[in-house]
């Protein structure tokens, strides 16, 4: 396949962000493509005409399986379809028990420390570590799981995951990773058959409606991990196996899925098909090397994906002169956060940089 470039219009010409509008906000939700439209509108005509069949719509999920799992490096069978990352966050919870010890960072994210915190109420002990460079250290033996995110979501800081993953190796200990900020361009290579637990949000980077998640599990954890969330679409008989017992659960993780909505993960199959195929071309990696041409404007360190973090120290202001000059991003913390796709082209870091490095804090105390 020959290398794309996001500059290409076979590429950018599939999305439409307003006229005049910067769009650097992927990282709060990502622009759908238009075959992720027209799959879904069709679905749609389809739900409305009556003419729909289910069992088709049901099915394309597959399809997205099979390509989320191409993305990350990992088998079809070792991935579930979640709802969201909280699901996949709390079976792995719900297998934990009294005595167990996690360990992770004080400043993770909501939805993969609140599943953790309500088993603390049940007995398993929570160490939440506040220096992120000292995560490893905390890591000692009796520990049972780390959870983590592979990229900060306010920071855009890529943590060492190679690193945490040798150490939890080291005392026995499980990983769970959220990579939502990280898939499809922080690459997990071949650390990610040594990661358990991989859950990963769709509706951002992945430009997926929202609503669609994955769970990928190691494959020695399929089957010992308790499928407490078991419902028919997990069965082994999705189109068959409506009434009655016994339990007969479909192999590999899909014996984790949680039913979902139809018309979402047709739309979510279009888009990840694509970004397999602009993963495979090498366009993926423009968008990284925009984020780090920013950075470096901005003169704050690179992160190492497609988050850019600048500290600022006056939110409204620099709201309204985002506002002003319609550049769509996003505050977390005591941070401006930026985040780049395929749709984004050097033109757009340009003008990010010019509006916002005079309204930064190290510019505003300089």
């Amino acid at each position: 396949m020959a290398r794309l470039s996001v500059m290409d219009p076979s590429i950018r010409a599939m999305f439409h962000p307003a006229s005049g509008l910067t769009y650097l906000d992927t990282a709060t939700y990502g622009l759908p493509p238009d075959p992720t439209l027209l799959a879904m509108r069709a679905a749609e005509e389809a739900w409305q005409s009556g003419t729909g069949v289910w069992v088709e719509w049901d099915r394309e999920a597959e399809r997205a399986r099979a390509a989320f799992g191409r993305l990350i490096g990992a088998a079809a069978a070792r991935v579930a379809l979640m709802p969201g990352v909280s699901v996949g966050v709390g079976l792995v919870a719900a297998d934990l028990k009294p005595g167990d010890r996690v360990v992770m960072p004080a400043a993770e994210f909501t939805s993969v420390m609140f599943p953790l915190l309500v088993a603390r109420e049940r007995g398993v002990e929570i160490v939440e570590v506040d220096d992120i460079d000292r995560l490893a250290d905390a890591i000692t033996p009796g520990t049972t799981l780390v959870a983590l995110s592979l990229v900060q979501m306010q920071t855009g800081r890529v943590l060492p995951v190679a690193e945490i993953v040798e150490r939890a190796e080291a005392v026995g200990a499980q990983v769970l990773l959220d990579a939502t900020h990280g898939v499809p361009f922080v690459p997990l290579g071949d650390v990610i058959d040594r990661i358990d637990y991989v859950v990963v949000a769709a509706y951002k980077h992945l430009l997926c409606p929202r609503g669609v998640a994955f769970l990928a599990v190691r494959e020695d954890h399929i089957g010992r991990l308790p499928p407490i969330f078991s419902n028919w679409r997990s069965s082994d008989a999705p189109y068959s196996h409506f009434f009655g017992g016994p339990l007969a659960l479909a192999g590999g993780a899909a014996q984790y899925d949680v039913s979902f909505g139809w018309i979402t993960w047709i739309g979510a199959a279009a888009s990840l098909e694509l970004l397999v195929d602009w993963q495979a071309a090498g366009a993926l990696d423009e968008s990284v090397a925009l984020a780090r041409d920013l950075a470096g404007r901005l003169e704050i360190p690179w992160g190492g994906g497609t988050l850019v973090c600048p500290p600022i120290d006056d939110p409204d202001r620099v709201r309204a002169a985002l506002a002003e000059h319609r550049l769509k991003a996003a505050f977390r913390g005591t941070a401006l956060r930026l985040s780049t796709h395929v749709y984004n082209d050097t033109a757009d870091i340009d003008r990010a940089a010019a509006i916002v490095a005079p309204l930064l804090a190290h510019r505003v105390s300089a």
